[in-house]
């Protein structure tokens, strides 16, 4: 299974080298094969990656209105209304061209990127005697023999920890700014008051801590080969110049109006009030003192469900009818 992710990483870092060997030594050749892998990989991605943040932020540009529009769904009492409902909804997510699903991608390129990176530079660590990938003996022998700031390419990190440490900390400053700056953009469109956003932008917050720690202790520690570490500064500066990049572009071309930095204001004193909480807490102390207030709750919330459910049908009906007319 590995071996699917190893090929293709290797095949890119043979016709690197092929270049570069041309006119470089082995040394220069092998580290700036390592630096266009890390270049091929998130440039290839680099689309994929401005589709999810873009989405993200249309995501939240469309949110007052989908609020709204969710609101009144809430209040419905006949299927027609919950229909022309769900048919607003539609066409605002068509409006503005809403697909989430596009933030899903890019995990799956960077992933096995890695994945092979990794497996190409300890097989190559140790065995000398066989090709790796598509990588002949010739390469696995230039490859061992290459050095960056003295430090043997396929050595590990823990063996050389001065010389390894500018770059360490160089990968390390790189993943955190990068982290900092994607936090900060999670919380300008967080609702504060809604349990799963929320816990996803703490848990973020403590992978700016955590995260840096990890490498630093995998990477003292564990087999960790000092190529890894380069390709991780690479790669997270590429991604560190990239996200300062896409979020120019956001500011100019997709600003938060003043709206949605309301809603986001509105829902951190919800939070801090515990609105929710104490509406429940209220809710259910009137229907301990009124049982059949909960059974006539019950009814209605079921009544409701039935509505949505209803509506639900026709728009998905009406989507499929509409299909093969807007195809013609």
């Amino acid at each position: 299974m590995l071996e699917l992710f190893m090929y293709p990483v290797s095949g890119i870092m043979k016709l690197w080298h092929l270049l570069f060997a041309s006119f470089l030594d082995g040394s220069l050749a092998w580290i700036l094969t390592i630096v266009f892998l890390v270049v091929t990989v998130r440039g290839i991605i680099a689309p994929l990656n401005w589709l999810a943040v873009k989405q993200g932020r249309i995501g939240a540009l469309m949110r007052p209105e989908m609020t709204e529009l969710n609101a009144q769904l809430r209040e419905v009492t006949e299927v027609d209304q919950a229909v022309e409902l769900y048919t607003q909804q539609r066409e605002l997510k068509e409006r503005f061209r809403h697909n989430p699903m596009l933030g899903c991608f890019p995990s799956f390129i960077i992933v096995p990127a890695f994945i092979g990176l990794y497996q190409v530079v300890l097989r190559v660590s140790g065995s000398a005697n066989e090709p790796v990938g598509m990588l002949t003996l010739d390469n696995v022998s230039s490859f061992r023999a290459s050095t960056i700031f003295g430090v043997p390419l396929t050595d590990f990190a823990r063996e050389h920890h001065d010389l390894v440490l500018p770059m360490l900390i160089a990968a390390l400053t790189f993943t955190s700014l990068n982290t900092l700056i994607t936090l900060y953009r999670g919380y300008l469109t967080t609702l504060f008051d809604e349990k799963i956003p929320r816990r996803l932008l703490w848990l973020m917050a403590i992978m700016v801590v955590i995260i840096p720690w990890m490498l630093w202790t995998v990477a003292w520690h564990g087999p960790i080969p000092v190529t890894i570490i380069f390709y991780w500064g690479c790669s997270y500066l590429f991604t560190l110049l990239q996200t300062l990049v896409y979020e120019a572009i956001l500011r100019k071309r997709y600003p938060l109006p003043e709206a949605v930095h309301e809603q986001r204001r509105e829902s951190i004193e919800r939070w801090r009030t515990k609105e929710k909480k104490r509406k429940k807490k209220a809710a259910k102390e009137r229907f301990k003192a009124n049982p059949e207030q909960k059974e006539a709750s019950a009814a209605a919330r079921k009544r409701h469900a039935k509505i949505l459910a209803e509506a639900k049908k026709i728009v998905k009906s009406n989507n499929r009818q509409e299909g093969p007319t807007a195809a013609e």
